[in-house]
C-alpha cells in the first residue's frame, strides 16, 4: 500500500511534535531577573578558609550608607553590606561588597568582595546573592516598590541575608 505525500507530511510533523517531560527542566526565567553567572575567580578557596560554605547565609545591613532603622532606597549601584550581629557571627568586623540590581518590585544583590578587617583596603573573592528572610523565599532578592525618585526601589526596611552561592543563580 501506498501512502500519499500528505498523510507522510502530517505523520511526520505529528511525531516532531510528541515530548516527553523532563523532570529536571527548570522553570523559565523571569526577564527581570539578572542573568545566571560565574563566581570570581577563588571565591570558592577564599570562602573556605573564612569558614564559608555554600548554604551558609550572612545577616546583613544591604548598604553601609543607610544604616539606619526603617525603609531604604536602592538603585542600581555599588554597596557595602554590614555583617550583623545575630548569634554566631560569621565575618565578624568585615564588610561584603557586591551590586545591587534594581527593578521596580525586585532589589537584587550580587556579592564578589570580602573586605577583612586585619587586611585594610585588600578585599578576598566571594559569591553570595542577597535574599530577604523575612517573606521572599524564592531567592528573587527584596520585595520592593517604585520610588518617586526614577531608577530608585524603595523596600520596607534596610535589613537583608546574604546567601552564599558557588554560582550566581
Amino acid at each position: 500500500m501506498r501512502m500519499s505525500p500528505w498523510l507522510t507530511v502530517l505523520l511526520l510533523a505529528g511525531a516532531g511534535c510528541a515530548h516527553t517531560d523532563d523532570a529536571t527542566a527548570k522553570p523559565e526565567r523571569p526577564k527581570w531577573m539578572p542573568p545566571e553567572g560565574a563566581c570570581p575567580k577563588g571565591a570558592l578557596v577564599q570562602m573556605e578558609r573564612l569558614g564559608l560554605k555554600p548554604g551558609d547565609k550572612v545577616p546583613v545591613i544591604v548598604d553601609a550608607i543607610q544604616d539606619h532603622p526603617g525603609p531604604a532606597r536602592y538603585n542600581y549601584s555599588f554597596v557595602i553590606a554590614l555583617p550583623r550581629d545575630e548569634g554566631e557571627t560569621k565575618l565578624p568586623g568585615a564588610r561584603i561588597g557586591g551590586r545591587l540590581f534594581v527593578t521596580k518590585h525586585r532589589v537584587f544583590g550580587r556579592y564578589d568582595r570580602v573586605f577583612l578587617p586585619e587586611s585594610g583596603a585588600m578585599s578576598v573573592p566571594f559569591c553570595g546573592v542577597l535574599l530577604d528572610s523575612r517573606w521572599d523565599r524564592d531567592g528573587e532578592g527584596l520585595v520592593a516598590y517604585p520610588s518617586p525618585m526614577k531608577g530608585f526601589s524603595v523596600v520596607q526596611d534596610n535589613t537583608g541575608v546574604i546567601l552564599v552561592v558557588d554560582r550566581y543563580p
